[in-house]
């Protein structure tokens, strides 16, 4: 079977995926240690987080739904 070429598109889209995923995941963490004070500021950067990331995932999914491509594993 011969493998498809990447999909620049998908590659961007992942990687952006990627990236909002660890955005979210380090100001998660900083909401356990955060001063009291702070606690507000670092909630809505964590909420404007999930809501990059989930947006990130939506447009990866419609993308390999419309375009059929699916990420290559690495060689």
């Amino acid at each position: 079977m011969q493998r498809s070429p990447k999909c620049r598109q998908h590659e961007v889209l992942h990687g952006r995926l990627r990236a909002d995923i660890k955005v979210y995941v380090d100001v998660t963490r900083r909401l356990e240690s955060c001063k009291t004070e702070d606690f507000e500021q670092t909630y809505r950067a964590a909420e404007a987080a999930r809501f990059a990331f989930l947006r990130a995932r939506e447009a990866l999914k419609v993308h390999i739904a419309l375009h059929g491509c699916e990420r290559l594993e690495r060689e």
